[in-house]
């Protein structure tokens, strides 16, 4: 067992990166191990204990690699697990730490910006999809481990009671419902725009319809979601979650249950994904999701609705994305509405059940992070 700092977000954030934060912060603590949080977001100033673990708050640019720095200098952690992007850390101070990246790849070849800090500062690559292993591998990080991201399977279930979720949000009970989860920080990525053009060309023979969006409206870095709506014409068919509460952290992780159970469809066709929650959670909700044919998404929904594209440069990552298609959005909002009495939640359930967090403890976290240990202390020894 050893002392594991984990830098990423703070674990009581809505991000899906301080979700998993707070999963697994729990999880390793139980197989056994100390845990203690390095925040890079949400935490400023103060130490704060969370469920018995100590959250030390973040300072300094590029990811907060100043307070990583200085806190592992504190801690002497054994192992330290960065869940994010590589490229925005300090390559110099990684490499005086036993680093771990928990990193998202969706870029194909792998983001040549991730690359160039990995083979600076050196540290292991923990993959969280098949896809960005296979990335990793192919550029030459033989080593990458995999260990997806888990959800809880007590929290996210088949509502019981659809209608009476709908009438507490005052949402008609036969409306045709798409859902819309995901962060609006990045212009791009989440291909907001793409997916309400194609809302709005398939509400006009389909009036019933609604799109439920759980995003920020106004985000720094992202779109303004409230001028595309009025630009389609639909801004009276969007349904749009309470802002504060959702800056604020203010909506559980069983809330989003709740919403996931009173949608028909969730629409996750982003240009990429370096894992993609919202579509495990939904699925593991019931819900059939469609997605974009890339990435890691290929693999989390493989049997799913899938709209193909075209590919798109990401000069930021120096990779490929993939822009999805208008057209093929209709489509598939066209099929899930014909569908929409078909759905087999059971199956949709079981089709993500290894992405349940008992099953990734014990089949990949627990194993990847004992090897890990042992790893860096043989390092350590080495140099002693």
């Amino acid at each position: 067992m050893g002392l594991i700092m984990i830098h990423a977000p703070v674990p009581w954030s809505t991000s899906g990166y301080g979700q998993q934060c707070a999963i697994w912060a729990q999880k390793l603590r139980e197989m056994g191990h100390e845990v203690v949080i390095s925040a890079f977001w949400g935490l400023s100033g103060c130490v704060i204990q969370w469920n018995g673990i100590t959250v030390l708050p973040g300072f300094g640019g590029a990811y907060c690699s100043p307070s990583l720095q200085q806190h592992a200098k504190h801690a002497s952690p054994d192992l330290v697990v960065h869940l994010g992007d590589a490229r925005m850390l300090d390559p110099a101070v990684l490499q005086q730490l036993p680093v771990a990246h928990w990193l998202p790849g969706d870029c194909r070849p792998m983001s040549m910006a991730d690359r160039n800090v990995l083979e600076a500062s050196g540290g292991q690559i923990i993959a969280m999809s098949r896809f960005g292993q296979a990335r990793f591998k192919a550029a030459g990080f033989t080593g990458a481990t995999y260990v997806p991201h888990g959800i809880s399977f007590e929290t996210f279930k088949p509502a019981e009671d659809k209608e009476a979720l709908r009438a507490g949000r005052g949402m008609d009970p036969d409306a045709f419902v798409v859902g819309v989860n995901a962060a609006n920080n990045d212009a791009l990525r989440k291909a907001a725009p793409e997916m309400m053009l194609a809302f709005a060309k398939f509400h006009a023979s389909h009036p019933d319809a609604i799109l439920a969006l759980h995003t920020g409206v106004h985000q720094d870095g992202g779109q303004d979601l409230e001028a595309v709506a009025e630009n389609l014409g639909i801004t009276d068919r969007c349904m749009v979650v309470k802002q504060y509460q959702y800056t604020a952290g203010l909506i559980t992780p069983g809330d989003m249950a709740d919403w996931y159970g009173c949608i028909d469809v969730l629409c996750a066709a982003t240009y990429a994904e370096g894992f993609g929650l919202p579509i495990v959670e939904a699925m593991a909700c019931g819900r059939p999701v469609i997605t974009t044919a890339c990435s890691s998404m290929e693999e989390l929904n493989p049997d799913g609705l899938q709209v193909m594209g075209e590919p798109f440069w990401n000069g930021v990552h120096q990779g490929w994305w993939v822009r999805p298609s208008v057209k093929e959005l209709v489509a598939a909002f066209e099929e899930a509405y014909e569908k929409r009495g078909d759905v087999d939640a059971v199956k949709l359930r079981e089709s993500v059940a290894e992405y349940e967090v008992g099953n990734v403890a014990e089949k990949h976290m627990g194993p990847v992070v004992n090897t890990l240990l042992e790893h860096f202390a043989a390092r350590k020894a080495a140099a002693a």
